[in-house]
C-alpha cells in the first residue's frame, strides 16, 4: 500500500501504512520513516524531520544517535590516546611546545554530553596523557586547557550521577598530581581552580525555596560541597581509585632520582578548605540577596567574606573589595569604604613591589599594614600565580594604586581620621617625586599642611574628639542561626545614640524571625545565662562600651569619663572595648555607696576598627569588680586627675603655658561649689562615719583619706591658679569657688581632723 505525499492530519508519517506495519509490538522501521519523511518533506529541517516521526520511533533515533555518539568518542578517545603515546616518543610530526592537537580533542570531548560509558573511559586516558605529557600541559603556555579542563571537571563534579561525579573528584587529583610533581606545591592550580570556579557559580544554582519561602542551599551546591570534601579525603581517594580502574600509584608524585613522595594531604585539604571558602561566600551571598537591603551589616559582611575568598586572584579580590567599598559609602560609612580603597592600594602595592616594578618597598607596605592590618605579605606571594587568562598582574599599576590611596585620602578626611591621612599621603608623594611632578607634589604638601592643621586642632580642643560610638551586641535564641550565642562590637556614627541602634537592629531582626517567636531587647549590661533564657524568644543585649587606649591601666579604680581626653589624640585603632556594671551582692543593681560594687568587662574583638566591616566579632571577654570603697576611692581619684590634667598640661606654644580658663572653671564648679559638694561628703559619710567605717581594712581606710587629702590639695592649687587668670569679671564667680572649698574643708574635717593642718 503506497503512501499518500504532503503531510499527515496528525503529523505522524507511519498512521497511513498497513496496520500489521504499524502495531505497537512491530513498529515502522525508522530507516524507511526517515527516507519517507525526507523524501516526502524536501527542504524541510532537520528538528522538523524529527517531529515528524512517531515517539516510539523518535525514542530509537536518540537510542541510535547516542550510540553513535558515544562510539565516535570512544574512538576519538582511542586515538587521542595513541597519539599520546607516539607524542611522547616523538614519533610523529606535531606542536610539542603546547601538544595542541591533543588539547583541541580533550576539549572537544568535554564539551559535549557524554554517556557514563564514555567518562568510565575518559579518565585512565586523561591520567595516561597527563603522565607522559604533564611538563608541556601544566606549562603557563598551555594555561587556557588547563583553565578549561578544571572548569569542566567541577562541573561535573556537580552531577548527580555519583559515578561520574567521583571520576571529577579523581580528575581534580590528577592535576593536584601533577601540580605537585613539576611544582612542588599547589599555589598556582589552587589560583586557576579558585577562578574557574567563580565562573562556574553562574551556572550552578547554589540555592533553593523552601517551602516556607526561604533559601537553602541547593542540590547542586551540596554534590560541589560534597566532591571537594572528597577530594582531600584520603581514605575516599583509595576506594575511588579501585572503583574506577586506575592504577593503584595513580596519584603518587615522586620526583626523578629520588623516594620522596611530593603528595601532600595537608596542602591538599588547605586547597579544598579555601575552595569550600569561596562556595560558602557565594551561598551566603545569595541566601542574604533578599534581605541585603535590609541587614546592611550582613551585607557588608557577605561582601567581605566573598573578598577573602578569593584574595589569591588579585583582579577577583578587588572587584568584591570595590563592592564592599560602595556599599559603605551608600551606608554613609566613610572610615569603613576607606579602609576597602586601602586594602585595594594594598593589593596592588604588594605586587608592584613583589616584582620590583614600583617606587615603594617593603618598609611603604608595612606602613600601610598599619592603617588596614588586612594588608599583608601572604597576598603578594600568589599575586604573580595570579597571572591566568587575564586574572593577573598584568592590570596592577602604579597608578592604580594612587588612584585607590587618593580615594582612601578622601573618605578618611570625611570621617576626620586625619592621622590616617597623613600616612597615606606620605605614600602618595615618593611616586610624584619619581616623575618630577612638581605641581602634583605641591598639591600633595598643601594638602598635608592642612592636615595636620586638623590634626593640631583636634589635639588642642578642650572637647575631646569622638569619631565613633561603638556597642556590644549580644545574640540569643536559636532563630538567629549563626549568630546564636556570638557576641559582636558595632561602630557607629558618633551620633548614633544606644536608642537608635536598638531601634536599627530591632527593625532588622523582627522581619527575620517568624511568628512563633517575639524579640526583645534586654535593657541592661548584665551577665546572661542563655539557659535561664525562654526558647521562643529571641533576645538581642545591646550596651554601649568604650574604647581601650593602648597604654590604659585597666586595673585603675578611676572611672573613664576622661580617659580619652588625657594625653594626644593618636591614630583612633581600637580593638578591645570595656563597659561598667553595677551590681550590688544582695542581687540589685543599684543600692547606697557602701554596697555599690561595679564589674568591668574588656572585650577583644576579631580585628580592629575601623575595619573592612562595621561590625567584629568578640573573641575574649574577661570581667574585674571593684568593691565599694575602691569605687569611692576611683571616682575621688578621677576628679583629681581631671584637675591634675588642666594644671600640667602642656602648652601648644611658649607664650601659651597658662590652662584654658573656661575648662578650669568647668571642672573646679563641679568640684567645690557648694550645691555638689555632696559628692565628696556622701563618701565620707558611706564609708568613715558610723558601722560602714569598721568594715574597713587599714589599707582601705589609709587609700581613701589619703584620695581624700589629695583631691583637696589639688583643689587649693587650682583656685589659686584660677586666681592669677580671671579678670574684675570674674571675681564673684572665684569668691563662689573659694566660700565653696572653705565649707568643704569645714564638712571634711569632722570626719579628717588631720585635713586642717594638711591644708
Amino acid at each position: 500500500m503506497a503512501v499518500a505525499c504532503g503531510t499527515p492530519e496528525n503529523g505522524y508519517l507511519w498512521h497511513r501504512v498497513s496496520p500489521q506495519l504499524s502495531s505497537p509490538n512491530q513498529p515502522y522501521s525508522l530507516r524507511e520513516a526517515l527516507a519517507q519523511a525526507q523524501s516526502s518533506r524536501i527542504g524541510a529541517t532537520t528538528r522538523a524531520l524529527r517531529e515528524s516521526l512517531h515517539p516510539i520511533l523518535r525514542q530509537k533515533l536518540e537510542v541510535w544517535e547516542e550510540n553513535l555518539s558515544t562510539a565516535v568518542s570512544l574512538q576519538v578517545l582511542e586515538i587521542a590516546d595513541k597519539f599520546s603515546v607516539a607524542a611522547a616518543s616523538q614519533s610523529i610530526a606535531t606542536d610539542y611546545g603546547k601538544l595542541d592537537c591533543i588539547t583541541s580533542m580533550m576539549m572537544g570531548l568535554f564539551s559535549r554530553s557524554q554517556p557514563l560509558a564514555f567518562w568510565k573511559v575518559f579518565f585512565s586516558v586523561l591520567n595516561n596523557i597527563f603522565s607522559v605529557h604533564g611538563a608541556t600541559l601544566m606549562a603557563r603556555e598551555n594555561d587556557r586547557f588547563l583553565k578549561q579542563i578544571a572548569f569542566h571537571l567541577l562541573r561535573l563534579a556537580v552531577f548527580r550521577n555519583d559515578s561520574i561525579r567521583k571520576r571529577a573528584v579523581l580528575g581534580l587529583q590528577i592535576l593536584i598530581r601533577n601540580s605537585f610533581y613539576y611544582f612542588t606545591n599547589t599555589t598556582r592550580l589552587r589560583v586557576m581552580l579558585t577562578i574557574t570556579l567563580s565562573e562556574l557559580m553562574s551556572d550552578v544554582q547554589v540555592t533553593q525555596m523552601k517551602p516556607n519561602g526561604s533559601l537553602e542551599e541547593s542540590g547542586e551546591a551540596r554534590r560541589l560541597r560534597k566532591s571537594l570534601e572528597e577530594m582531600a579525603d584520603c581514605t575516599m581517594t583509595v576506594q575511588f581509585i579501585n572503583d574506577c580502574g586506575l592504577p593503584g600509584n595513580a596519584l603518587e608524585a615522586f620526583s626523578e632520582n629520588s623516594t620522596d613522595n611530593l603528595w601532600s594531604w595537608s596542602e591538599v585539604k588547605y586547597l579544598s578548605d579555601s575552595l569550600l571558602q569561596a562556595l560558602d561566600a557565594a551561598l551566603e551571598h545569595a541566601v542574604l540577596a533578599s534581605v541585603m537591603t535590609i541587614d546592611r551589616y550582613a551585607a557588608a559582611e557577605s561582601y567581605h567574606k566573598l573578598a577573602m575568598a578569593y584574595a589569591s586572584v588579585p583582579d577577583l579580590h578587588i572587584m568584591w573589595l570595590l563592592h564592599l567599598c560602595d556599599a559603605h559609602q551608600e551606608m554613609q560609612s566613610c572610615a569603613e569604604a576607606a579602609q576597602c580603597a586601602v586594602a585595594v592600594a594594598g593589593v596592588i602595592m604588594q605586587a608592584l613591589v613583589g616584582r620590583n616594578d614600583a617606587v615603594w618597598n617593603r618598609e611603604h607596605v608595612a606602613s600601610l599594614s598599619k592603617i588596614c592590618p588586612m594588608v599583608s605579605n601572604a597576598v603578594a606571594s600568589e599575586a604573580s600565580a595570579a597571572e591566568v587568562e587575564g586574572y593577573g598582574a598584568s592590570k596592577l599599576t602604579v597608578d592604580s594604586a594612587v588612584k585607590y590611596l587618593q580615594l582612601a585620602n578622601k573618605l578618611f578626611s570625611q570621617a576626620e581620621l586625619y592621622h590616617f591621612c597623613a600616612n597615606i599621603l606620605e605614600l602618595i608623594i615618593p611616586v610624584y617625586k619619581s616623575r618630577r611632578a612638581y605641581g602634583q607634589l605641591a598639591k600633595c604638601h598643601t594638602s598635608l599642611s592642612s592636615i595636620y592643621d586638623s590634626i593640631l586642632e583636634q589635639e588642642s580642643s578642650p572637647i575631646t574628639f569622638i569619631d565613633a560610638t561603638y556597642y556590644r551586641v549580644g545574640f540569643y535564641g536559636t532563630r538567629f542561626g549563626k549568630l546564636d550565642r556570638k557576641e559582636y562590637v558595632y561602630r557607629e556614627p558618633r551620633d548614633v545614640r544606644l536608642g537608635d541602634i536598638m531601634e536599627k537592629l530591632s527593625r532588622i531582626y523582627e522581619s527575620k524571625i517568624d511568628g512563633s517567636h517575639t524579640l526583645h531587647i534586654i535593657p541592661d549590661s548584665r551577665q546572661v545565662n542563655a539557659e535561664e533564657l525562654q526558647p521562643d524568644v529571641c533576645y538581642l543585649q545591646i550596651t554601649a562600651v568604650d574604647p581601650v587606649m593602648e597604654d590604659e591601666d585597666l586595673e585603675s579604680r578611676r572611672e573613664r569619663i576622661f580617659s580619652l581626653s588625657t594625653g594626644s589624640v593618636r591614630a583612633r585603632v581600637f580593638d578591645r572595648f570595656l563597659f561598667d556594671t553595677p551590681f550590688t551582692k544582695n542581687g540589685k543593681t543599684q543600692g547606697g555607696l557602701e554596697d555599690q560594687w561595679k564589674r568591668r568587662t574588656v572585650l577583644q574583638t576579631q580585628g580592629s576598627f575601623p575595619a573592612l566591616v562595621n561590625r567584629l566579632l568578640v573573641v575574649k571577654s574577661e570581667s574585674l569588680e571593684f568593691s565599694p570603697v575602691e569605687n569611692a576611692i576611683g571616682m575621688i581619684e578621677t576628679r583629681t586627675a581631671a584637675l591634675r590634667n588642666e594644671l600640667e598640661e602642656p602648652r601648644s606654644s611658649e607664650n601659651d603655658q597658662l590652662p584654658r580658663l573656661q575648662s578650669l572653671q568647668r571642672i573646679l564648679q563641679g568640684s567645690v561649689a557648694v550645691q555638689v559638694n555632696s559628692g565628696v561628703l556622701s563618701v565620707c559619710k558611706a564609708f568613715l562615719s558610723g558601722e560602714p567605717a569598721t568594715r574597713l581594712r587599714s589599707q582601705e581606710l589609709q587609700q581613701l583619706i589619703a584620695a581624700l587629702l589629695e583631691f583637696m590639695a589639688v583643689c587649693k592649687r587650682a583656685i589659686r591658679v584660677h586666681f592669677r587668670l580671671i579678670g574684675e569679671e570674674d571675681q564673684d564667680f572665684h569668691t563662689q569657688l573659694v566660700n565653696g572649698f572653705q565649707s568643704l574643708t569645714a564638712e571634711l574635717s569632722h570626719y579628717i581632723p588631720a585635713i586642717l593642718s594638711e591644708l
